[in-house]
């Protein structure tokens, strides 16, 4: 029998020629067009995007897998119950089945304390000061930061030297600014105190001759000699001829801003490795 006159439902051409079940011809698409979508920008890596469907949210099919991974994993880790870190002793809410740290950094630490077996080392003494000490490392050969400050700064106090005198000269400006600055604040401390009445030269040079041009510190003279403060003007002292001692540089500059005695406490300040050793005092003379 053959087949009755039909049309398409787009066009209205023939279609008696197709199967029985068609509505439409060839030549006519399958779907209403849609129209023009709007840009959008990626749910994923925020790019704009012309979209070819309503509901597409990704600019690819990569970023699609992506987007659908992030919805599956916060659906895992919704449902996934609270654990307790043995690092931290914190909860958190775990992203993988096997995970035992609420992060990589806790299980290190916390690995590494637990593998860590304390020993007791015995005692030895510090290659610097000869002081007995409990280590901690069996490394450690210095009692303390300062010991190992103090024999580096002794080995690399040359080239310190030398750097220091290389940038004076090459920055001779900043270096009488800085040099300024510091003789301003000493004009300041000697003006706040109303007792310094200041030094003349010839009491210094009586002084200098009583000690026999020597450091009232330790007795030498090298460097040359200069006008130490036993109470540091900056700590309320007079610039008076009763207040000032005939210093060494050494001394003077290793002294700084202390008194006499926090100067000897400080182990710094009478290091062998800087200096030589303090040569006995001459007596006052007559």
């Amino acid at each position: 029998m053959p087949n009755a006159t039909r049309a398409c439902d787009r066009c209205s051409a023939d279609i008696s020629a197709l199967h029985r079940n068609a509505r439409r011809c060839k030549t006519c698409p399958t779907r209403q067009p849609l129209g023009l979508i709007p840009e959008r920008s990626c749910e994923i890596c925020g790019t704009v995007y012309q979209p070819k469907r309503r509901d597409s949210l990704c600019c690819s099919r990569a970023c699609n897998g992506l987007r659908y991974n992030r919805l599956y994993a916060a659906r895992q880790k919704e449902a996934e119950p609270e654990r307790t870190c043995p690092g931290c002793q914190t909860t958190f809410k775990a992203w993988r089945t096997d995970q035992v740290y609420c992060l990589p950094e806790c299980g290190n630490r916390h690995r590494g304390r637990r593998n860590h077996t304390p020993v007791d080392l015995p005692e030895r003494n510090c290659q610097r000061c000869g002081i007995a000490f409990a280590p901690k490392r069996s490394a450690s050969v210095f009692c303390s930061r300062l010991c190992s400050r103090r024999i580096t700064y002794a080995r690399y106090r040359e080239q310190r030297v030398a750097a220091a005198v290389a940038w004076g000269r090459a920055n001779p400006e900043l270096r009488r600014a800085i040099a300024a600055q510091y003789k301003a604040a000493r004009r300041a401390w000697e003006r706040l105190n109303p007792d310094s009445v200041g030094v003349d030269s010839r009491e210094w040079r009586k002084l200098v001759r009583r000690y026999r041009h020597r450091c009232a510190y330790c007795g030498g003279n090298e460097g040359g000699l200069h006008m130490d403060h036993v109470i540091p003007l900056s700590r309320g002292g007079r610039h008076a001829i009763g207040n000032v001692l005939p210093a060494c540089q050494g001394c003077n500059l290793s002294k700084g801003a202390k008194l006499v005695a926090e100067w000897k406490r400080d182990e710094a300040a009478w290091s062998q490795d800087e200096k030589p050793a303090p040569k006995t005092p001459l007596p006052l003379s007559a």
